[in-house]
């Protein structure tokens, strides 16, 4: 097994890291199965001297429990966390079925090698496994952070029903945008323009980058009019950047319209695309907050991503860049 990441902030988070690292070793093939038992071991390490194996020990035989109060033994208090921790394995198993690249029984999980969604999952949850282990995989984001853009531009084309030719990379991660578009950001929104069949608005002669915008993607119903749905979406692999990650009024709301880079005839939706899962985001938070766009979990992603067909280039540098982060895990 991977040696267990360092422990989080919020220990509400535990069984969402734990259920995380369980699916680490597994769409990494580093354990065949993971049990209950074997999670337990693992988490609990070596027993101290006094240590039973009892559920709870005597209060008449601890001298160090004055006050009479059973307290729990040794090993329940790790298996309570890894029961949890495959009860959280079992929610995501039971909404993504088929989808979901681990079956999940009763005490025990293991990889089903005949889920086609295998090789976006294990991509995703690396992805996650660079934020578990704070710089122990020395990724710079470059490789990383590019095939992170480039997967969400088709998980949020997947979404909104978009053609292939109606989804573009325009976010510069690894150094260079995607989908034939031209580097400097003028003329970058001139293109979009064109292929969107909307206005462009004033573009700084001075910009660059991409105003957060790492994904464009558009629905047209072909009658070549200006208006219609289209999704501007940022992707972030850091984890809790999520919330933050707004797109800039520049591309959305800017007024005048024409001080807009493209001046939509139709509001675009905004969406945020990130590695970890929303549970690791409290209930409450998330009931109160104004989302800066649609959330985009790896689950979620994973879900509007079923039956997608990506060119053999994408999956086969998912892969590669796998193979690396899984030999800098630490054991």
């Amino acid at each position: 097994m991977f040696a267990l990441p360092p422990p989080g902030d919020d220990t509400s988070q535990d069984r969402i890291r734990l259920a995380d690292w369980i699916e680490i070793n597994l769409l990494s093939r580093e354990e065949e199965i993971m049990s209950v038992d074997s999670v337990t071991a693992e988490l609990s390490g070596d027993p101290p001297d006094d240590a039973d194996d009892s559920e709870f020990r005597s209060p008449s035989e601890d001298p160090a429990n004055p006050n009479g109060q059973l307290r729990p033994g040794f090993w329940i208090v790790s298996e309570d966390s890894t029961v949890d921790a495959f009860g959280e394995l079992s929610r995501r198993a039971g909404w993504l079925r088929d989808q979901y690249p681990v079956n999940v029984g009763h005490d025990s999980a293991q990889l089903n090698d005949s889920a086609a969604s295998q090789d976006i999952y294990r991509f995703l949850v690396l992805l996650r496994a660079r934020q578990l282990y704070p710089n122990a995989l020395e990724d710079d984001g470059e490789v990383s952070g590019l095939l992170f853009e480039e997967l969400t531009k088709w998980a949020f084309g997947a979404y909104v029903g978009a053609r292939p030719d109606s989804q573009v990379r325009f976010g510069v991660a690894g150094g260079s945008r995607g989908d034939g578009l031209p580097q400097p950001l003028a003329q970058a929104v001139q293109e979009l323009g064109r292929r969107t069949r909307e206005p462009t608005g004033q573009v700084p002669t001075a910009g660059v980058g991409d105003y957060k915008a790492d994904a464009v993607v558009w629905k047209p119903f072909g009658d070549q009019v200006p208006g219609q749905l289209a999704l501007i979406g940022q992707a972030t692999i850091t984890e809790g950047d999520w919330e933050e990650e707004e797109i800039p009024a520049r591309w959305t709301d800017r007024n005048p319209r024409q001080s807009r880079l493209i001046n939509w005839r139709a509001r675009p939706v905004t969406a945020v695309a990130f590695p970890e899962t929303l549970d690791l985001t409290p209930r409450a938070r998330l009931e109160g907050m104004q989302m800066p766009g649609i959330p985009f979990d790896r689950l979620r992603l994973l879900s509007v991503l079923d039956g997608q067909i990506f060119p053999p280039q994408l999956t086969e540098q998912m892969r590669q860049w796998g193979d690396d982060m899984v030999n800098r895990i630490p054991k």
